[in-house]
């Protein structure tokens, strides 16, 4: 089993060497990362979360946290493909049972199954979910009215975390982990992805039908309510690991940028430096919370207010330190001398993508006047 220590060391390596001479041109064409990821998936980073019994690396959620941050500061596009895969997996790792083990866990280790997350539909906020999965005598699945909106990694992935009802008239949902190559299912593309920012992640449309075994199924049906307990978090803290690391990257740019113009520290204007001051504020309180609450996970004292706090305060930091970088950097950084115009585009995704701010605080307020 790998230490913490060398698994960081190891994933550095490879967005320093991959990753980070890549994104400008992922960026400028819109092309999927597929020599990092893949590179990724040679190294065992695949299955970075899945238990060393099969085959994984067995990390816990804050070395997961630290790893996800250094591929982003190298590649945003990279870092996010890769955290929805390890979301995608994360219920499946959990509660698997030996056979899933076998078919989905160790060949994730492996290398050989990477995955995206289909759960978010049309119109629909987080969770109302329309998608019907609906089990036949024989134990199949019969998946009716599938339809997602920007699943990562839609022309690429081998599997799929799936959301969906048993019944129309429940609440009730249930989690699914679906490979494409299944006989009786088409798992159909719906269209090609051109965003502003993260224009690597092929976050596609994608409609799901025919049926899947029951060994897709992950715990039981109507499960899902168990599995947002502990998954529910992870989403949060893996989010906002995406966005600490555009940040790391912003200011280290903007750092990169002043220095090369100036001489010493003593003949950068004062209010530079304030700026330069206030960025880092911003981002060690964001990393001291954001390990914080990947830290209390581990223990088994998981606090959902941290961590929707620390995807806040990562999102929030990453636009306002690009947006830094940006003023700072002048007429370089607007003409694309510099990276910091695709991390300012890539940290607004976290403005807009699910589980979005504005929605996240809302929550948070309501749970502190609930509790505090």
């Amino acid at each position: 089993m790998r230490d913490s220590i060398d698994i960081l060391k190891s994933a550095g390596a490879i967005a320093e060497s991959v990753l980070a001479p890549s994104a400008e041109e992922i960026d400028r064409l819109a092309t999927y990362p597929t020599d990092g990821l893949t590179l990724l998936g040679e190294q065992g980073f695949w299955g970075l979360t899945i238990a060393p019994e099969f085959g994984g690396l067995g990390a816990n959620l804050l070395t997961t946290t630290q790893v996800i941050e250094k591929l982003a500061e190298a590649c945003p596009s990279t870092a996010m493909c890769f955290k929805m895969h390890l979301e995608a997996i994360n219920p499946m790792k959990e509660l698997a049972t030996k056979e899933q083990a076998d078919l989905f866990l160790r060949p994730i280790a492996e290398g050989t199954l990477f995955a995206g997350v289909a759960a978010n539909e049309p119109g629909r906020g987080p969770g109302n979910i329309a998608s019907l999965a609906i089990q036949g005598q024989a134990g199949n699945f019969l998946l009716e009215n599938c339809h997602k909106s920007f699943v990562t990694s839609a022309h690429f992935a081998n599997i799929f975390s799936l959301l969906a009802k048993h019944d129309p008239e429940t609440s009730d949902i249930t989690s699914f982990l679906v490979n494409r190559e299944t006989p009786d299912c088409l798992v159909t593309v719906e269209n090609t992805w051109s965003g502003l920012g993260m224009r690597g992640n092929d976050s596609c449309a994608m409609t799901f039908s025919g049926s899947i075994p029951k060994s897709s199924l992950i715990d039981k049906v109507g499960g899902w309510r168990d599995i947002r307990s502990f998954h529910v978090p992870f989403v949060f803290i893996t989010y906002a690991a995406v966005y600490l690391g555009i940040a790391n990257g912003a200011f280290r740019h903007m750092i990169q940028g002043i220095r090369a113009r100036h001489n010493s520290p003593s003949n950068v204007s004062e209010v530079v430096r304030r700026h330069i001051g206030e960025s880092r504020v911003m981002l060690e309180a964001t990393r001291s919370l954001l390990y914080r609450s990947a830290s209390k996970v581990d223990e088994g004292l998981s606090d959902l207010s941290l961590c929707m706090a620390s995807s806040v305060s990562a999102d929030e930091t990453a636009l306002k330190v690009a947006d830094t970088a940006m003023l700072l950097g002048g007429g370089g950084s607007y003409a694309k001398h510099t990276p910091v115009e695709r991390y300012l585009r890539d940290a607004y995704a976290g403005r807009i993508m699910v589980p979005q701010d504005e929605q996240t605080k809302l929550n948070l307020g309501t749970s502190s006047l609930d509790t505090v």
